[in-house]
């Protein structure tokens, strides 16, 4: 009778898909980085239930940008097996290469996710100066949301500020917490992800959880010090909620479609990630708008901007050493609408720049801070 529920409860979370075999493949790690002049190690782990003996061959391609051991045999027994086979691999090539060996017979194994992604750079000494870039840019985006929050409570005001700016922000870092956490810990979406994506990693890893919950909590305690603070009549206006309202709406309509087996929970999840790329794009305006019609930046924190444009430009930089030491090009290529967007986010840094350091470097406010983005 366990036996029966367990089957039943397979069947009903694979999304009614029943396998044919009983043994499974994978590779581990299945993400190896190695350079020049080193070798790198990786296990082919072998796990199920057979019923009869059998003996398995794995075929590695020749391949020139690496030196991989010959074809391995994995032998099953009758009952419960667990295998791990140790391999090295050594690479003759710059660059990013999946390699998937094939399996003999065909058909016994669950080998779907039997591959190996390699990347191979050319210099170690770069991937640490890439790795301390790395820091560097999240150490700024993640401080940036401070210096606003300090002004404030040195102010008790947040006048100057604009509201707008705020609400459409957390709308969008709410959204990219919920794209996170559900593809990187939930794993029939992961499935989902990977079905439709063979010979991809989970682009989801914990630090970017960390960085986005973050972000949920710099821009909220600014918006709970816009709820206690003075605030001059500043307010949401009507365009903001408007495009607020139908954000909620995209999201309730599309998480009912899910629901509904009308469209996949991944492509839900999708959308929650292109709300999150529209409002980077949409949340500047207001608070660039508000400096125009106020002509001053008091009450807006010029250093947020500064280390954002600080992020940006390690972001890129990194991006630019990543593809020279890994001969990957595509990478920046690869994914345009993010390397557009930090495009945008750093032009905008610097037209707040302009605003404070030039524009309105004297100015004293004219125009009260009622208006956040357009007439209400």
């Amino acid at each position: 009778m366990h036996i029966l529920w367990w089957v039943i409860l397979g069947v009903f979370v694979g999304g009614g898909r029943v396998r044919a075999y009983n043994v499974s493949l994978s590779l581990i790690p299945q993400s190896v980085v190695v350079t020049f002049g080193e070798t790198a190690s990786f296990n082919i782990e072998a796990s199920g239930y057979v019923s009869s003996r059998f003996d398995l061959q794995l075929c590695w391609p020749q391949d020139a940008a690496m030196q991989i051991e010959s074809n391995q045999t994995i032998s099953f027994v009758e009952g419960w097996n667990n295998h791990s086979i140790s391999l090295l691999i050594e690479p003759v090539k710059q660059g990013r290469f999946i390699v998937q060996p094939w399996v003999e017979p065909e058909g016994v194994v669950d080998d779907t996710r039997l591959f190996l992604l390699i990347k191979v750079a050319m210099f170690k000494p770069l991937m640490i100066i890439s790795l301390m870039v790395g820091w560097a840019y999240t150490a700024c985006w993640s401080a940036g949301y401070y210096p606003q929050i300090w002004l404030n409570y040195r102010r008790k005001s947040v006048v100057g500020l604009s509201f707008d700016f705020l609400y459409i922000n957390i709308v969008g870092h709410i959204s990219y917490v919920v794209f996170n956490v559900f593809l990187y810990w939930n794993t029939f979406v992961e499935d989902e992800y990977y079905q439709r994506h063979p010979f991809g990693l989970n682009p989801v890893i914990g630090n970017d959880i960390g960085f986005a919950v973050h972000a949920v909590f710099g821009t909220g305690f600014t918006i709970f010090q816009c709820w206690i603070y003075e605030t001059g009549g500043n307010s949401v206006s009507k365009p903001a909620k408007s495009i607020i309202v139908t954000y909620f709406l995209i999201i309730f309509a599309t998480m009912g479609c899910a629901i509904w087996n009308v469209m996949h929970w991944l492509d839900f999840l999708y959308v929650l990630s292109y709300i999150k790329l529209s409002t980077t794009m949409i949340k500047y305006f207001p608070q660039a708008y508000m400096n125009y019609r106020r002509k001053s930046t008091e009450g807006f924190e010029i250093m947020n901007r500064l280390l954002d444009l600080a992020g940006g430009l390690f972001s890129i930089l990194q991006m630019v050493i990543n593809a020279w030491n890994f001969d990957d090009w595509r990478s920046i290529g690869g994914d345009p609408v993010k390397f557009g967007l930090g495009i945008f986010s750093i032009l905008f840094d610097l037209v707040f720049m302009f605003q404070h350091y030039i524009l309105y470097r004297k100015r004293s406010v004219k125009v009260p801070a009622e208006l956040p983005m357009l007439p209400k």
